[in-house]
């Protein structure tokens, strides 16, 4: 009986000590979120094979882009140092200067603000002293805007536009904004929209500007400077939208 009393006992100690042990969980490793502004700076940086070293410009705009009813990024990217130390190894660097450091050193992604993806790199090769002034217009739709990005070669000024053909940027048109400033020979346009001729797109209509005299200084303001562009009611020309394309055309004379 006795031995049969310390067995029960001995179990009983086993059991109470196998429920009050407490079960210990593996630690969680705490993982930082990611900013969206990491995020787009480790994408730019890799897509682009920027170096840590290296001094670039990154600016952020944000719109509705497509028909999610989520923001959407287009980020653009200014390479200016990468310019000039490429523009000194090949010894061209007071003649690169001149014309603002033109080539491929200007760059914009679009960031689906849905889905989180980033379109490849999109090259706008131009002077790197100025960076991609980017707009948004309703031309396609009403129900979102449109990608109007504006670059600068030596003292002239461009206009590109993109739509969105299966979720990525597509060129669809482009124009001169003006040409020759700082000079006294100088040209300039001015864009307005109308209702679409052959589709739901709005038609885009250049006509001529005046373009304000102006003299500088520090000759590389010429590639920043903003002028005042005013409108005559002379129009040049007015381009269509070809749905079947994605392109604008226009009439011949």
């Amino acid at each position: 009986m006795k031995l049969k009393v310390i067995v029960v006992f001995i179990l009983s100690i086993i059991i109470s000590s196998c429920q009050t042990e407490e079960i210990k969980e593996p630690k969680k490793v705490e993982q930082k979120k990611e900013s969206l502004e990491t995020k787009i700076k480790h994408h730019v940086e890799t897509m682009l094979s920027i170096p840590a070293t290296e001094n670039y410009r990154l600016q952020i705009y944000t719109e509705h882009l497509n028909a999610d009813d989520s923001l959407d990024r287009i980020i653009t990217v200014n390479r200016l140092e990468l310019a000039k130390n490429e523009a000194i190894k090949k010894e061209r660097l007071a003649k690169s200067a001149a014309t603002g450091f033109p080539g491929r050193y200007n760059f914009f992604f679009f960031l689906d603000g849905k889905t989180g993806e980033f379109s490849p790199a999109i090259p706008v090769p131009s002077s790197a002293m100025a960076e991609l002034d980017v707009s948004f217009e309703n031309i396609i739709t009403n129900s979102y805007k449109d990608i109007l990005v504006d670059f600068r070669l030596d003292n002239a000024c461009f206009r590109r536009f993109f739509t969105f053909l299966k979720g990525v940027p597509k060129e669809m048109f482009e124009t001169m904004i003006f040409d020759g400033l700082g000079e006294k020979e100088n040209e300039a346009y001015v864009i307005r929209y109308d209702e679409g001729s052959y589709s739901l797109a709005k038609d885009i209509l250049i006509y001529k500007g005046k373009l304000e005299q102006t003299e500088f200084e520090n000759p590389m303001d010429v590639f920043t400077y903003k002028p005042k562009i005013d409108s005559t009611d002379q129009l040049l020309r007015r381009w269509f939208f070809n749905v079947s394309d994605y392109k604008y055309y226009t009439k011949k004379d």
